[in-house]
């Protein structure tokens, strides 16, 4: 999970995010009684400020067996607040594909205030605005997933350096 604590940021760590929220066709669930959830993974956007040196850029981090089966990194949203998400995006959107090109969700972009909801660090979608940053591919043309994987794959390699720097100087 992101870390977004104010000794690491400074004040206002959790405020005006810049985010990406990935809401994957699979990912919806109706109850018996026709309630919808949505389980969305919304991940810091790997060109906001707080993102350089994390290892991990989702707001949630499940780990237990049932996560693995069901939805790794998602919290529930309920369908308005996924259309505030939606229409806050505006044109900031992208397909998300699998590897033979069928569109699988969408990604979204947006900058909000973060907020705690059942253990679990969440978009406060009444304080959605727009964000500069985009989620469409780049200028090398990744898609915003694999930008999200090469920001944390190159915090996690300066972070094993370091680490091994410190073991190279103990010894």
């Amino acid at each position: 999970m992101v870390d977004l604590r104010s000794r690491t940021h400074g004040p206002g760590a959790t405020q005006g995010v810049n985010l990406v929220v990935m809401a994957y066709d699979d990912r919806v669930v109706s109850d018996q009684d026709g309630a919808v959830t949505y389980y969305l993974d919304a991940r810091v956007h790997p060109a906001d400020r707080r993102a350089p040196g994390q290892t991990n850029l989702a707001l949630v981090s499940k780990t237990s067996a049932e996560a693995v089966t069901r939805f790794p990194n998602s919290a529930r949203y309920s369908p308005l607040q996924l259309a505030s998400i939606v229409e806050t995006a505006a044109g900031n959107t992208a397909a998300l594909t699998d590897p033979t090109g069928s569109v699988i969700g969408m990604a979204y972009g947006v900058r909000a205030d973060l907020l705690i909801n059942d253990g679990e660090v969440v978009v406060n979608t009444k304080t959605l605005s727009t964000t500069e940053l985009s989620v469409r591919a780049d200028e090398d043309g990744m898609d915003i997933r694999a930008q999200i994987r090469v920001s944390v794959m190159s915090a996690r390699k300066a972070r094993e350096a370091v680490r091994a720097g410190a073991v190279a100087q103990t010894v």
